[in-house]
């Protein structure tokens, strides 16, 4: 969808917005092609034109993209389309072009069939015989119509492979255990921003203390990192101060007589408003998207270490453990366990830090004892775990 060549401002009821929690994405739907300027705008936002879904997709959220399509549309739905569908119509398109693909190489393996029945089984190219550049054109046209058949044979399974790890990684993002890893990063992103409102929040506090002198603002400015660009319209000076108009910190402009002290805490407040009304976006998106993640993860009956809580003396299955068996838990710490590793070059065994996210199963100490004394339980050789008979 390219966009047209008329500029026109078009009615909020020409478009549609929607967001979906599952994938962080927005979505921007058209009902006609985009005018030139709003289409400008849309790609440099970070949209895309996805022609199969035929719509604009943003990779994730940012309140940039909200307000772009807030102005745009007036509010933004919830997206009706599952991750799982968009996963399955995904996989059924890529079947559709794999079974393409499968037929023109059947179509390329029947035309080189052709040509090989009409020439006799074992009948060399005849040089300087009439029939010598007619044979030539048919063996050159066999390698082709067979390097074709091979070539659309593999294209044909690769978008076989495509259409199974379209399905595959969408129930992958539905696992308890990549859920709970989402949500710890979206534990980290939230704390980055509550810890840049506190220090615009301890600034801003600072800039604002009544009879701020001179040195304390280039106090201030020395470690508050603000650039900004000082136009000659807008902060007019005479030599010998500094006529550069590019960006430049608030540290220097102060020292050097482009602003006075006044002029440097109106921009530090100015700024620091704006970036904490900025934080407090983000964190109430990390907020809503926590709340999501956490419901369902609750909904999934939580990750492993939530169905059984890890102890000492149990056991755990992680990458960590003897392949298809089982690591004994050496201690547990708050958000983790420690199992015993060996790289299997006849050294001594180590320990390892698995987070309880990482973990696949557990069992008790009592579960293992049970296991034990039912003759069920087989050691390693190298004494970290253990593999269950029967």
């Amino acid at each position: 969808m390219n966009a047209s060549t008329e500029s026109r401002t078009p009615a909020l009821s020409t478009y549609t917005a929607t967001y979906s929690p599952e994938d962080n994405k927005l979505r921007l739907y058209a009902a006609s092609r985009l005018p030139t300027d709003l289409y400008a705008r849309v790609r440099q936002a970070g949209f895309r034109w996805a022609p199969k879904q035929e719509l604009f997709v943003a990779p994730m959220w940012t309140p940039a993209r909200e307000d772009l399509l807030i102005e745009l549309c007036g509010e933004i739905d919830d997206e009706d389309t599952s991750l799982m569908q968009r996963a399955a119509e995904r996989a059924e398109r890529f079947d559709e072009y794999s079974e393409n693909r499968a037929n023109d190489a059947e179509a390329a393996r029947t035309a080189v069939a052709a040509i090989a029945d009409n020439i006799p089984l074992g009948q060399p190219i005849l040089v300087g015989h009439h029939s010598e550049r007619r044979a030539r054109k048919d063996a050159q046209r066999i390698q082709d119509g067979m390097r074709r058949t091979v070539q659309m044979w593999h294209t044909s399974e690769y978008w076989t492979r495509r259409a199974t790890a379209a399905i595959r990684h969408a129930r992958y993002r539905q696992r308890p255990d990549v859920r709970q890893r989402r949500i710890k990063g979206l534990e980290a992103e939230q704390r980055k921003q509550e810890r840049r409102i506190a220090e615009a929040e301890r600034f801003l506090k600072q800039w604002q203390q009544d009879s701020l002198t001179r040195e304390q603002a280039l106090a201030i400015a020395s470690v508050d990192h603000i650039h900004k660009s000082f136009s000659l319209a807008e902060y007019p000076r005479d030599a010998p101060v500094t006529q550069y108009e590019g960006p430049i910190s608030l540290g220097s402009a102060l020292d050097e007589g482009v602003i006075n002290e006044t002029q440097a805490r109106e921009i530090a407040t100015t700024t620091h408003h704006k970036m904490i009304a900025w934080a407090r976006r983000w964190l109430t998106h990390y907020q809503n998207r926590l709340e999501y993640e956490r419901a369902l993860l609750a909904a999934d009956g939580g990750i492993a270490a939530d169905q059984i809580a890890p102890e000492k003396g149990g056991a755990c299955q992680c990458w960590a453990s003897p392949r298809g068996g089982w690591s004994y838990i050496q201690k547990v710490n708050k958000v983790s366990v420690t199992v015993l590793d060996n790289w299997g070059n006849g050294g001594p065994n180590f320990t390892r830090t698995i987070p309880f996210d990482k973990l696949t199963q557990l069992m008790t100490a009592a579960q293992v004892e049970e296991k034990r004394a039912a003759g069920l339980l087989v050691e390693s050789q190298n004494e970290i775990g253990f593999f269950l008979q029967g």
